[in-house]
């Protein structure tokens, strides 16, 4: 899993924390409620049904195929991908 390889025991002073996530753009540390699971390749939009095959092979992808950004991070990142489409 793709958090597994991102995560390490939280160094909060909240002790109901427990883990604490990288984020693969900024490298900050944070707990999970702020992180999100990324596509490094964006599996796209689905206009119509002759996309639905490449979709599909994108999305289900292997874990290196991903990675775990932080909120700001994968919302820059999806508006960027988004405008360049």
């Amino acid at each position: 899993m793709a958090l597994e390889r991102v995560k390490r025991p939280s160094q909060s002073s909240n002790k109901r924390l427990k883990w604490e996530y990288q984020c693969a753009q900024c490298e900050e540390w944070m707990a999970r409620k702020h992180v999100k699971v990324d596509h490094i390749k964006p599996a796209g939009r689905l206009r119509d049904y002759e996309d639905l095959p490449g979709f599909v092979a994108r999305l289900f992808c292997e874990v290196d195929g991903l990675q775990v950004l932080c909120k700001e991070c994968h919302d820059a990142k999806t508006k960027s991908e988004r405008m360049s489409a």
